[in-house]
């Protein structure tokens, strides 16, 4: 599977069409932010949002299916620029009080739903490069015929009910049939590809910093490593 199938965006819940495009426009430091406590496990910051080691192995982990030559560096990187980068970056544009208002909202939705069969929100079908990474990833650990939730997508929680999936052996084109009900903390999360990466991207764990996409590590270049 090629790498520009990988990053193909979801038609349904994120255009990341734009992502490489965009990239140039993307800041960078590789300097740790001066006073700042990061969480435990912090490596990477976009735009004063955390990503930690963890959060990002999780997808690279979950992606390993995909290109299981793939090196732990090149997951890494994918689950980067697919997942664990635009999740922090709409974190930052939607706020908490947008992000606790959302997820109050779907937390409550779930409560009401009792009927898989019901037909509400959204109907997501197709491969990974169609759904898109981030809820590719989910529905890999989702039991059919149950709502489940709330999970967060980058600028959203949702509820996802898993249809159907026909078990196709490679995994890249197993067919995912999903219902998917939003709740948004950012006022347009297909539009994360343009607008997040105006955020900034700092380096807190200067290990991190080869793993960071090519495309932002040129933004780098006048920029001293940071210290591990």
């Amino acid at each position: 599977m090629s790498r520009a199938r990988l990053l193909k965006p979801s038609e349904l819940l994120g255009a990341f069409a734009g992502l490489l495009l965009a990239c140039s426009q993307a800041e960078m430091s590789s300097e740790p932010r001066a006073n700042h406590d990061w969480p435990e496990g912090t490596v990477l910051a976009c735009d004063g949002e955390p990503i930690s080691a963890v959060e990002v192995d999780r997808v690279a982990e979950a992606l390993k299916p995909l290109g299981p030559k793939f090196t732990q560096p090149h997951l890494r990187r994918l689950a980067l620029t697919n997942v664990s980068l635009p999740l922090a970056a709409g974190r930052a544009m939607g706020g908490q009080e947008r992000r606790s208002e959302a997820l109050r909202a779907a937390k409550e939705a779930l409560r009401g739903l009792q009927d898989p069969s019901e037909e509400l929100g959204v109907l997501a079908e197709g491969t990974q490069d169609v759904l898109g990474i981030p809820l590719w990833v989910l529905l890999q650990d989702l039991e059919v015929g149950l709502w489940t939730g709330p999970w967060e997508l980058p600028g959203q929680h949702v509820l996802v009910l898993l249809l159907s999936n026909d078990g196709n052996l490679r995994p890249q084109d197993e067919v995912f049939s999903a219902r998917v009900v939003s709740f948004p903390y950012v006022d347009d999360p297909t539009s994360l590809a343009g607008e997040a990466l105006q955020a900034s991207l700092e380096v807190v764990e200067g290990s991190w910093e080869t793993l960071v996409p090519g495309f932002w590590r040129h933004q780098m270049g006048r920029a001293e490593p940071a210290a591990d």
